[in-house]
């Protein structure tokens, strides 16, 4: 019988695991059908989006991280493709924790380069570098010199902006030592380009243009070899004519320009580079000193109408300066002030910070005076600010590389480390399940203890309480006696000395008599005022049945006095305290000292009602305050209120807490009497 009963539990035991696998193979190919429609180009973006986000969804349920990682991986992909750019973030943040997770390090590395273009659009450079160095490192050790070589690209362009022009040259050198050996494609000759141009554009800021021009005229060769040369030929002797005229050769550079302006594909493939060459041209005119001051305005006014016609700020920016700079030296200093404002607030909107620099220059200038002065105290406040920025961008680039190479090491580290406590691990496998046991039982060891510590301490606190009773009838028996002497020694003598006169007046019936018997009677009046006065004493000094109740006042006379707070209490005359359990005055004594410590640190209360109501048998305890409030469903537990629950518990009661915004908080105590 017991072996049917082993063989039909691993029948059903089979059969459950080839259910679920049918589950899940069923489910991995739905997923896998989602992710085809969410590439199909012919469909719309938004019904792609959708197939996209069921499919990472979907992963979610078959818990494969894998799984979850390539749909999320596509997904991240579509958020890009829509210009989704915070849930492209937020996706590839998430799938890089998740590819680090399963080691994936050719999905680590594509999801560095991700991220650092997106915080690269963003001009968020120190992130921007930190993702592209993360990036370089994995495609360094994966042997993708091709991808190795675009990310030093892309660090080489932001140390450039940063003005790390030394370390952007090294970087870019670098890239192009890789670049060279791999075959002449497409992709592979557009990355040369740039890298030879932002070489020229490095050799041009350290005013080496004879090196300059040698670059230019390299990425020029490159040029000449793809199979659609024209934008980067374009942009090659567009910056070889400004270097020839930075260099003071300024035919020449108008020749060239000319050249570009001549040819009508240039405003055809880039509106942008045709306004930057017509307004390369047109200074270079004013520079060459052409006498045709209108016809250099009129291609200052064209290239800006250009600018504006395709909504280019940097364009705008580009002409705007050098018009408003053309107008400064032909001194029509009005014309020239309403284009400098101009470029100057543009510059601010697109944070120029180099444009804004010029502008303020210019503005110093044309302006004079005190205002000229606050313009030019602006400038050096803005000039010494960037290059205390600018350092501290080349700091933290040398910090995120340190500290990235710091983690590589301490990984390789890791993995030898990991191996080692593997082995180690399998050896002390089993003198940690019985060092547990000891320990297990040490634990339980000292819960009994605390739990006995805390009933002594329960105990002691009682004994105080009942210590402070004790104090308060020893003060009530020394007034009893007090009052008893004053009784005793003045009420009385006093009386007994009036009688015995009385008495003996009373066989006398004469005036005189009659006179004393009179002074006796006020006497008598004296005597009943003083009783009248120990009576009113008495009154004022005791509260008959002092119990458990006085030494919650006490508690709270004293809290609030030292909180500064205000208190309203009220007790229900048919709770029969003396019946109540000591342990469960103990806790709502202890249990009303920590809530008004709470309403003292966090509430900012300034009144507080107590109250103590019988009901159904069961006492309701509410504490009332009201302070600042709080939200209740988010607030997470502080060990005062984790206390409170804590002994509730122990006196098998219930607590229910209800808090507002800016009105207050009520905490009602609800315990049972038994």
């Amino acid at each position: 019988m017991f072996r049917y009963c082993i063989l039909f539990i691993l029948l059903f035991f089979s059969f459950f695991c080839f259910a679920q696998r049918d589950n899940l193979q069923q489910k991995l190919d739905s997923i896998e059908s989602l992710r085809k429609l969410s590439r199909d180009s012919n469909l719309d973006m938004k019904l792609r989006l959708e197939h996209a986000q069921n499919a990472s969804k979907l992963s979610l349920e078959t818990k494969l991280d894998s799984t979850i990682l390539r749909s999320n991986i596509i997904l991240s992909y579509m958020y890009s493709d829509m210009d989704k750019g915070d849930l492209y973030k937020n996706t590839n943040l998430k799938n890089l924790i998740l590819a680090s997770k399963l080691n994936d390090s050719v999905a680590i590395a594509n999801i560095n380069y991700g991220l650092g273009y997106f915080y690269w659009e963003e001009a968020k450079t120190d992130s921007a570098y930190f993702h592209f160095y993360n990036a370089e490192k994995m495609f360094n050790a994966l042997g993708d010199l091709r991808k190795e070589g675009e990310i030093l690209l892309n660090i080489a362009n932001i140390q450039e902006t940063t003005k790390d022009y030394t370390g952007g040259e090294a970087t870019a050198i670098r890239a192009i030592s890789l670049m060279e050996t791999l075959p002449t494609t497409e992709r592979n000759l557009d990355t040369l380009w740039a890298l030879y141009n932002l070489l020229g554009i490095i050799s041009e800021r350290f005013e080496q243009r004879d090196q300059a021009l040698e670059y230019y005229q390299k990425s020029l060769d490159i040029a000449s070899k793809m199979e659609y040369p024209l934008f980067y030929e374009f942009n090659s002797r567009n910056n070889i004519a400004f270097t020839l005229r930075e260099k003071g050769e300024l035919n020449t550079a108008l020749e060239m320009f000319q050249e570009l302006l001549d040819d009508k594909r240039l405003k055809q493939i880039s509106p942008e580079l045709f306004v930057i060459v017509m307004e390369n041209d047109a200074t270079t005119k004013f520079l060459n000193n052409n006498p045709d001051l209108n016809s250099i305005e009129n291609q200052f006014r064209e290239a800006y109408r250009v600018a504006d016609s395709i909504n280019d700020p940097t364009s705008k920016i580009n002409v705007l300066g050098d018009w408003a700079n053309f107008y400064y030296e032909i001194n029509r200093y009005e014309e020239a002030l309403k284009l400098n404002t101009e470029n100057y607030n543009l510059a601010k909107e697109s944070d120029n910070n180099d444009v804004v620099l010029k502008a303020l220059k210019l503005m110093s200038q044309l302006e004079g005076g005190e205002k000229g002065k606050q313009y030019l105290d602006q400038y050096i406040h803005l000039n010494d600010s960037l290059i205390k920025n600018e350092r501290a961008f080349r700091n933290k680039f040398a910090r995120i590389s340190f500290e990235v190479d710091k983690i590589e090491a301490d990984n390789e580290q890791l993995s030898r480390q990991t191996l080692i406590l593997t082995i180690v691990t399998i050896a002390l496998l089993f003198s940690i399940v019985f060092i547990y046991i000891i320990i297990t039982q040490r634990a339980r060891n000292r819960k009994l203890q605390f739990i006995q510590k805390q009933q002594e301490a329960n105990e002691e606190i009682y004994n105080l309480m009942l210590a402070q009773q004790d104090k308060i009838e020893e003060g009530r028996t020394h007034e009893k006696k007090r009052i008893s002497e004053e009784l005793h020694d003045g009420i009385l003598g006093k009386l007994f000395g009036t009688r015995l006169s009385l008495d003996s007046l009373n066989l006398v019936q004469t005036e005189e008599a009659a006179k004393n018997r009179s002074h006796y009677i006020d006497q008598l009046k004296t005597i009943e005022t003083e009783i009248r006065k120990i009576s009113h004493d008495l009154n004022s000094d005791f509260v008959s049945d002092s119990s458990f109740i006085d030494i919650i006042k006490a508690l709270i006379e004293t809290q609030t006095t030292a909180y500064n707070l205000e208190f309203e209490f009220s007790n229900d005359d048919a709770i029969d305290w003396e019946e109540m359990p000591n342990k469960t005055k103990i806790h709502i004594y202890r249990m009303l000292q920590e809530t008004m410590q709470n309403i003292y640190k966090h509430a900012n209360a300034s009144l507080v009602k107590i109250s103590f109501q019988l009901k159904n048998n069961v006492i309701l305890c509410a504490i009332e305050d009201n302070g600042s409030g709080f939200n209740v469903n988010k607030a997470r537990k502080g060990i005062g209120l984790k206390n409170i629950d804590s002994r509730v518990k122990e006196i098998e009661g219930k607590a229910e807490i209800f808090s507002k915004i800016d009105t207050g908080t009520t905490i009602k105590i609800f315990i049972p009497v038994k």
